[in-house]
C-alpha cells in the first residue's frame, strides 16, 4: 500500500488515503517512482469541485490527483524502447484518447477525450505513478530532479509566449504573479525581451518570489495609484501581454497597455465572461489569442531552457512538504502565501 491524495467524491474536498501500488505497466507504459509533485491551480479547482472539472472527472472517481511531477523510471512495459530503468523523467499529463477523430488524424493536441494523468488517470500525489512511455520525457543531466516538477506549468508559460509571437527585443507585461506568470517572465527574459513587467493584486508573497527571480518591475493593482504606476511602466506600450491570472477584468487592463499591433495571450482560465473596450482593440489593431493544450514543442523549449540555467527557475519553489501535509500545502496555495508548493511522497 502507499499514501495517495485522492478526489473521492463528486463534491468539494480531497482525501489522503492508503491505496494499492499500481499494477505492472502495460506494454507501452512505464512505472515511475515520484520524487516531487507540484500543486497546480487546477488541483485547487478540483478540490473546490468547480463545474469545469465536474464535467469530465466525475466518472473517474476515486482518482489520485497530481500532474506536475518528476521522478525515476523503475519498471518498463514490454514494448517500451525510448526509456530505460533509472531515467529521470517528467510527465506530460495530457494523454490523448487515441480513438477520436483528432487522434486518428494525428492531431493529438486537439483530442476531445483526453485521459489526463492526475484527473482521469491516477496521478502523482503518491509514491508511484504509471504513464505512457511516449509522454515521459528524459530530464537534462544537470537539472535537479525536483525542478522537473516545474516543467509542466512552465510549458503553459512557454506556449503562451509562442502564441503571442515572442521574439527578442519585445516588451512584455505579465498579469498574474503566480507560477505561470513567473515562468512567462523568466522565459521572456531568456528569449531576449527588452523589458518584462509583472502585474498582480494583493500578491506580496509572490512579489517576494519575483524579486528573488530578479524581477523588480512589478505593479500591485491593489495600490491606490496602481493605474498610474502601470501606465508609467507601460510608456508607449507593450508588444505582448500574457494573462496568467484567470481574472476576466484583466483582459481590458491588458489591452489598455498594449502598443499598436500588440498581442494579448490568455493563459488563465475563468468560467466567467470578460468585457473589454472593442473600439480600442479595433483602432490599435490588437489581437487576443487563447492558450491551451501545450504541444510537445513547449516541453522541448522548457527542458532546453532549464538545462541552460537551472538556477533561473529554482526560486519559484517556495515550500516543500511531505505528502502527508498535503492539505496544508493546498491552504498555502489558496491563501497565496506560496508560489509553488512541492509535495514529496512518504
Amino acid at each position: 500500500m502507499m499514501l495517495a491524495l485522492q478526489k473521492t467524491r463528486p463534491e468539494a474536498g480531497i482525501e489522503l488515503r492508503d491505496v494499492p501500488h499500481p499494477a505492472a505497466p502495460a506494454p507501452h507504459e512505464v512505472l515511475i517512482e515520484v520524487v516531487a509533485t507540484g500543486i497546480c491551480g487546477s488541483d485547487l479547482h478540483v478540490e473546490e469541485w468547480t463545474p469545469m472539472y465536474q464535467s469530465f472527472m466525475t466518472s473517474a472517481l476515486p482518482v489520485t490527483i497530481g500532474h506536475e511531477t518528476a521522478g525515476r523510471v523503475v519498471e518498463l512495459g514490454s514494448a517500451v524502447t525510448n526509456l530505460k530503468i533509472g531515467d529521470r523523467v517528467v510527465i506530460n499529463p495530457a494523454v490523448p484518447c487515441g480513438s477520436c477523430a483528432a487522434c486518428f488524424a494525428g492531431e493529438i493536441d486537439d483530442c476531445r477525450n483526453r485521459q489526463a494523468v492526475g484527473m482521469v488517470r491516477n496521478g502523482a500525489f503518491a509514491k508511484l505513478v504509471l504513464a505512457p512511455a511516449d509522454f515521459a520525457y528524459v530530464m537534462p543531466d544537470n537539472v535537479p530532479t525536483e525542478l522537473g516538477a516545474l516543467a509542466e506549468p512552465l510549458t503553459t508559460s512557454a506556449h503562451a509566449l509562442a502564441t503571442a509571437d515572442m521574439s527578442a527585443g519585445k516588451r512584455v507585461v505579465v498579469f498574474g504573479p503566480g507560477p505561470i506568470g513567473q515562468g512567462a517572465a523568466i522565459l521572456a527574459r531568456l528569449m531576449g525581451a527588452s523589458d518584462v513587467v509583472v502585474v498582480g493584486m494583493n500578491d506580496s508573497a509572490r512579489f517576494v518570489t519575483l524579486r528573488a527571480l530578479g524581477f523588480d518591475r512589478v505593479a500591485d493593482m491593489a495600490n491606490a495609484d496602481a493605474k498610474a504606476q502601470l501606465a508609467a511602466l507601460a510608456g508607449d506600450g507593450f508588444n505582448i501581454a500574457i494573462e496568467a491570472a484567470g481574472v476576466p477584468s484583466v483582459v481590458d487592463q491588458a489591452l489598455a497597455v498594449l502598443a499598436p499591433w500588440g498581442i494579448l495571450a490568455l493563459a488563465g482560465m475563468s468560467e466567467k465572461p470578460a468585457t473589454f473596450d472593442m473600439l480600442r482593440l479595433v483602432r490599435n489593431r490588437l489581437q487576443i489569442r487563447g492558450v491551451s493544450r501545450t504541444p510537445k514543442s513547449a516541453w522541448i523549449t522548457v527542458l532546453d531552457a532549464m538545462a541552460k540555467d537551472p538556477s533561473a527557475f529554482a526560486p519559484m519553489i517556495t515550500h516543500r512538504l511531505p505528502l502527508r501535509d498535503a492539505l496544508r500545502g493546498f491552504e498555502l496555495c489558496h491563501t497565496r502565501e506560496a508560489s509553488k508548493v512541492l509535495l514529496y511522497p512518504a
